[in-house]
């Protein structure tokens, strides 16, 4: 089966990466979108698992072991007519670090981000909405975690997620925005498997605190998953501005700051990307270039940053491995994150090619 035409491809992706944002998925709060992936996927005739924090997808027929994760930044209520930053929240105070010597950027940016932003508090198991409120600014607690000061909100019981109120927009210079991370790649992936993509789909929560390759693996340990180097992990990847993406590139990685990645897999995602017509970017190679005319500069060097795949490649000790498919974005976890018609194009044919 192949996939339909550009026209009609891009408006299936779109319409379900609406259905998903409108499913909460708060960092630590993900069951109602994890719940909802999985009847969306049964009704193709998929078998479907959830093991904690995991959704485990089999679309059967032959392919490779796709990995993407399903949560959204957003914030949790502290019983104190407090909430804290969801990404904070989901981790104790050695995991979190200590972030004072860069709070003040850190807040700044948080404000910028989400700043007069529309958040609902939901019901942790079912995603029911329970009130509305509008983020000002961030702070500090005494904790040294980020708060989202939230006005207009009742009295919420301790634990109560809060998610941001995102909706996909089409502006007019053509680009695609919204909080599509990681909405996007999950809607490729789903529109893709009801046109045939093979392999094993799991989608994993707790990404946006460095906590889903550890919810994987202990799975996979578990027996769900024999070590592999078969993994192709899907995300965006974020630019400093929209180049990548008017291109309609597609973004693969030899390495991250964690791990190098699988040689093979790489070379077989690259020939995928050639098939579908889709330029490449190695962000390796892209970040070693910048950093190079930045030392010219006398400017600091850019981090080659770090990857749930080598997350799970480093953990692992390289049990399991593989390579990324990722899609250029810019404005990363803003509430205008953005990409283009034809870099979503890329992705789903380059995901069919495979």
């Amino acid at each position: 089966m192949s996939l339909p035409p550009d026209t009609e491809l891009l408006a299936r992706i779109l319409a379900k990466t609406s259905e998903y944002l409108d499913v909460p998925g708060v960092v630590g709060h993900e069951a109602p979108l994890l719940d909802h992936i999985a009847r969306d996927f049964q009704t193709l005739g998929c078998a479907v698992a959830r093991p904690n924090k995991l959704a485990v997808i089999e679309t059967g027929r032959d392919g490779p072991v796709f990995l993407a994760h399903c949560d959204r930044h957003g914030a949790v209520s502290d019983g104190l007519g407090g909430f804290v930053y969801a990404a904070h929240a989901s981790l104790d105070d050695a995991a979190r670090g200590d972030i004072s010597g860069g709070a003040d950027a850190f807040l700044a940016q948080l404000t910028d981000r989400y700043g007069g932003e529309e958040v609902f508090a939901y019901e942790r198991e079912s995603g029911g909405r329970i009130a509305y409120g509008e983020v000002g600014a961030a702070a500090l607690d005494e904790h040294g975690r980020a708060m989202l000061v939230i006005a207009d909100l009742p009295a919420l019981p301790k634990g109560t997620p809060l998610a941001l109120a995102r909706r996909l927009e089409r502006n007019q210079r053509g680009f695609i925005a919204g909080q599509i991370d990681n909405a996007l790649t999950l809607a490729a992936l789903r529109v893709c498997a009801e046109f045939g993509l093979g392999g094993r789909i799991i989608i994993t929560a707790e990404e946006e605190c460095g906590r889903s390759a550890g919810h994987m693996l202990e799975w996979a340990g578990g027996g769900g998953l024999a070590p592999t180097q078969d993994l192709i992990v899907c995300d965006t990847s974020p630019f400093d501005d929209a180049a990548a993406s008017l291109a309609g590139t597609v973004i693969l990685r030899r390495r991250d700051a964690s791990a190098s990645f699988h040689a093979d897999q790489v070379s077989r995602l690259e020939r995928a990307a050639n098939a579908a017509g889709a330029p490449i970017i190695f962000k390796d190679s892209f970040i070693e270039r910048e950093n190079d005319a930045r030392a010219r500069r006398g400017e600091s060097p850019k981090s080659m940053g770090e990857t749930e795949l080598g997350r799970l490649t480093s953990l692992s000790k390289g049990a399991y491995a593989g390579a990324t498919l990722q899609l250029p974005t810019f404005d990363h976890h803003t509430r205008h994150e953005s990409t283009t018609p034809r870099a979503v194009l890329a992705f789903a044919r380059t995901l069919m090619a495979t």
